[in-house]
Formats: structure tokens, sequence, C-alpha cells
């Protein structure tokens, strides 16, 4: 069980071995300049703590001291105020309690690998109540601090407000599709990292906050929160022996992932010249060119350089793991990378943000594993249909059905209609199923019934909420988006006095990948609708009447 405790600092002592001489400050050549601004630190009020007391869930297992969130809701009024004196003091004197440190590590198995290897196991720290509602309050002031300067890198869509897996696809499947509009080749480089949140030198993740204006106290405050951190691994009712921590942010933690974050902030700076996509530590490239040759040479220059920055940062880069892929180009022939003497394999399929891609970009592979998830829902829904209620029965669709069915709709339902046909009767056959209709039954009183729409409508669905919220709630969009122009309109382009002025305007494409480019196809769509809805700014109240609209235009 020492396994977990020492993983961080064995990968470390690792990467030591296999770059000895590798400079002790050679990550400060990428960082940023130093930010003007310092942060400051509010303090923490009986109202906030209580407001962050209710939001929490009962179901969080507690930490080492088995005091659990039930606890402090019965007993809220009488805690907040010793509370947020202790909070207060431990702000203004930058010291976070040894007791609030202690983590204990459940592994929960991937699913996948040798279970008997400890590798193949992921570990969540349990925390203490008291240090989670200590770390959210700092976590607010820190990410606004963040926010207001503008600070994160614009393409980390992990762990971040208004950030999503979807979003992240949306911007690279776009900038694919554009690109290739364009005449440009595309290759797809998806970077594999080693325990990545186990491995962040504590060194580095204090002058890379300090750069980003944590100073003073509340610097003091987190160079005490990373110091002495003891942790233990518990499997069934075995403990281990308490070991520190000298290395990484604990996963489970609030403040983990955003000190990540901050981390890898400056990933961008070793590479400028291309745009490297992140969600968390998950890392990926995707170079254009105009021949397959340059966008491979300039492949391998990106991952030799981006690993210089992962061993200056004490990270480790899997180059076993890694692997590339080349869009719309023949992926049989197999002209792998060589990145120092290390192979880079080519791809004709990866999964990427939960999404499998293929080279193609067909997503037939992608179809056909939602598929073979919710085929064996048929026999177990014939079964339960006749023992539950119907409210209940609505509910296991929404459990168990509709999430597989929604997530990256945007991305794989952009394809033939061919291809998504056995998806879509099988989703009518589950709803059939336990509506207990018939097979005559009008596809339009099936999904009116559960309040959804069948996939090609709920495509169309997903890609006019984006629209309104780009129009009507771009604060709600990551910066990319807005930033970037991702839709303009024709009085941008003209100023004719025009009924579709206001429209989003519709540039040429050249093939038809241009076609399939969401800014394309979304625009379509928005444009289509009546101004009645386009002029709805309530977002339940769009969503509502888009829903309507597509099931009475489609049947």
């Amino acid at each position: 069980m020492i396994f977990f405790t020492n993983i961080g600092d064995n990968l470390v002592k690792d990467l030591q071995k296999q770059n000895p001489l590798q400079q002790h400050n050679g990550f400060k050549n990428y960082c940023d300049p130093p930010l003007q601004n310092s942060m400051f630190c509010t303090p923490i009020s009986k109202t906030e703590l209580e407001s962050l007391i209710n939001k929490m869930k009962n179901g969080k297992s507690p930490g080492h001291d088995n005091i659990g969130v039930k606890m402090l809701k019965e007993n809220v009024s009488v805690l907040t105020g010793p509370l947020s004196y202790i909070f207060n003091l431990s702000i203004c004197i930058g010291k976070v309690p040894d007791k609030l440190k202690m983590a204990k590590i459940i592994p929960i198995y991937k699913n996948k690998g040798d279970p008997l290897f400890p590798g193949n196991y992921r570990p969540i720290s349990l925390l203490s109540t008291f240090d989670k509602l200590l770390e959210k309050a700092m976590y607010f002031r820190l990410y606004n601090h963040l926010q207001a300067n503008h600070v994160l890198y614009q393409y980390q869509f992990g762990f971040r407000k208004n950030y999503s897996t979807s979003l992240a696809l949306i911007d690279v499947i776009d900038k694919i599709y554009h690109n290739i509009n364009e005449g440009k080749l595309c290759t797809g480089v998806y970077l594999d990292l080693q325990k990545a949140f186990d491995t962040v030198n504590h060194d580095i993740l204090l002058y890379k906050l300090y750069n980003y204006g944590v100073r003073g106290t509340v610097h003091n405050w987190f160079c005490s929160y990373l110091n002495n951190r003891q942790q233990y691994t518990r499997v069934a009712d075995t403990d281990s022996f308490v070991t520190s921590v000298s290395c990484g942010v604990p996963q489970g933690s609030v403040l983990g992932p955003l000190l990540f974050l901050v981390y890898v902030n400056d990933i961008g700076n070793a590479v400028p010249s291309a745009s490297v996509k992140l969600f968390a530590d998950d890392t990926n490239l995707f170079i254009f060119g105009d021949s397959v040759y340059s966008v491979e040479r300039e492949a391998v220059d990106f991952i030799y350089t981006l690993n210089e920055w992962f061993i200056s940062n004490k990270l480790s880069l899997n180059l076993l793991k890694t692997c590339y892929m080349n869009f719309f180009v023949d992926s049989a022939a197999k002209n792998n990378l060589d990145v120092n003497g290390q192979i880079i394999e080519k791809v004709g399929s990866c999964k990427y943000l939960g999404i499998l891609f293929d080279s193609e970009l067909k997503w037939t592979l992608h179809i056909e594993s939602i598929y073979k998830k919710l085929i064996k829902y048929c026999s177990i829904f014939y079964k339960l249909r006749d023992k539950l209620p119907i409210r209940m029965l609505k509910d296991i669709y929404y459990a168990f059905v509709h999430p597989h069915i929604l997530y990256g709709i945007e991305i794989y339902a952009n394809t033939k209609i061919s291809y998504l046909d056995k998806l879509i009767k099988l989703n009518n056959k589950l709803l059939r199923i336990l509506q207990h209709k018939p097979i005559t039954t009008p596809v339009f009183e099936l999904y009116k019934s559960y309040d959804t729409l069948p996939i090609p409508l709920l495509h169309k669905q997903q890609l006019l909420l984006f629209a309104h919220k780009f129009i009507h709630h771009p604060k709600l969009l990551p910066e990319v988006f807005i930033n970037n122009n991702f839709f303009t309109f024709n009085e941008e382009i003209h100023n004719y006095e025009t009924r579709t002025k206001t429209n989003i305007h519709l540039y040429h494409s050249n093939t038809t990948s241009g076609l399939r480019t969401i800014k394309h196809k979304a625009a379509v769509l928005w444009n289509e609708l009546p101004p009645s809805i386009q002029n709805i700014k309530s977002i339940s109240n769009f969503k509502k009447k888009i829903k309507m609209y597509l099931l009475t235009k489609e049947y």
C-alpha cells in the first residue's frame, strides 16, 4: 500500500536519472512576464461559510477524522462563527493547520489492466470536510484573481467555469474542418503524461504562483498548504503507514486542479507557433500544413520542444503511449515519427476527450461504441418496465441512456444519416420498451412524451443552443470563441438595410468539410429560425421552444 504514497517521488527520481544534466531553473525560460497586480484575499464571512456548507453534497466521503457533511449541515448555525474565525486567522498569518493536510488515499480501479497491479488504480485523496471548506473559500479568491487578470491559457478547457469537453471538441474539430476546407493537411498528436498531478514540483508551483501575483501572506499560505502534507492508503479496513508528500497536488482536493492549471499555464510558450490544446493534463497538438512531410516534420519538432518543457517542469512525458494521426490521409501507410530514437506510433483511430476519432472523421467507431453500451439495456428494460412506475422509468432513461447519446453529439452526429441509422433505431426501441408502446407508435409521440429529441434533431438543438449562448450570453462561453469571432453577422460585413442583416454571415465553402464546420451548420440553422425564437434570451425558454419547433418541423 506504500505504492501510492511514493508514486510521485519515484517518477521524479526516474526523470532525474534520465536527465542528469537538466538545468535546475530551466522552467523559468518559459514563464510569462510577472503580473503587476497582486492578489488581495478578502475575509471569509459567516454568510459565505454557511452558503458553502449548505451547497456541499451529503454523499461525499469524510476524511481521516470521519466527520461528514451531514454533521456540518445539522450544526451550521453553531459552527460558522468558530470556523470563520479559524479560517480568517489561517489566511492572516499564512498558515494552514497540519491536521487539515492529512489525506486518506483510496485506490480506485481504472477498469483496465491487471487488477493486481497497483499502477492500474487511481489514488483518490479524501480530505477533512473542514479542509474542503477552507480550500473552497481560497479557491474562489484565487480563481477570481486569475480570471480578472486574464492569466489562464485560452486553450485550457479543464476545471474552468463555462468550459467543457464538448466545447473543447467543437474548438478542435472546427479548426480541422476549416483547414481541410482551405486545402491544408492536418496531423493530430496525442501526448500521454505519467501521473502529472502526482509529480507537480512544489518549488516550481510556488514560483509560478508568485509570478502570477500571489504574493505576501497569501503566498505564505500556499507555501504552508503544500508543505508538510501527509497521507496514508486505506484498502478495505487496513491502513498503511503515514508518510510525507514532497511533490504533487492532492487528487480529490478542491484547490489541487486549479493549482495544476497554474503549473501548466505557460506550456503554450514552449511552442508559440502552435496551439496546444489542454483539458487539465490531457495535452494535444493539431498541426496544419501543405504536405504530409511538412506536418509530420513539424510534429516531430513540436514533440521534442514540448518534451523539453515537460522535463524543465519535472513532468514525465510517456513517448511510448504518445501517438499521432493524419486526417484524411491514407492511414495504412505506416510512417511512424522518430523523436530522438523513440518511435511515435501512427494510428487510424484514437480516443480524445471521450470521443473516438477516426482519420476520416466519419465517427462510425464512436457511434458503434455508443451502440454497444446501449444495446444491453433492451433486455434489462423489458424486465423493469412491469415492475417500476412510469416516472421512474423515465428517470432510468435519462440516467442510463440519454447521457451516452448527448455527450459529444455536436461532433459525432455531424455525419451521414446512414452511419447514425442503427443508433437512431436503437434509441427509438428503448423508448418504446420503457413506454410500453407498439412498433406502430409514431416517433413524434415517443420523444414528446419523454421531452427529448431524436438524435439528428438533438444534434441540431445543441448547435442552436451554442449559437444562442454566443449571441445572447457570450460570458457563458470560453473567451477563445468570443475573442476569435467564431460567428460574424451580416451587419458587420455590409451596411445595407436588408431583412437578413442580423443573421449570422455564411462564408463560402470549397468542400464538404467546410459545410461540416459547426460555424457553418449552426449559422444555417440559426438563420432559418423565426425571429420570435431568435429573440428569446432565456436559455431554458429557448430550449423548450427549440424542442417543439424541431419536432413539429420534422414530423
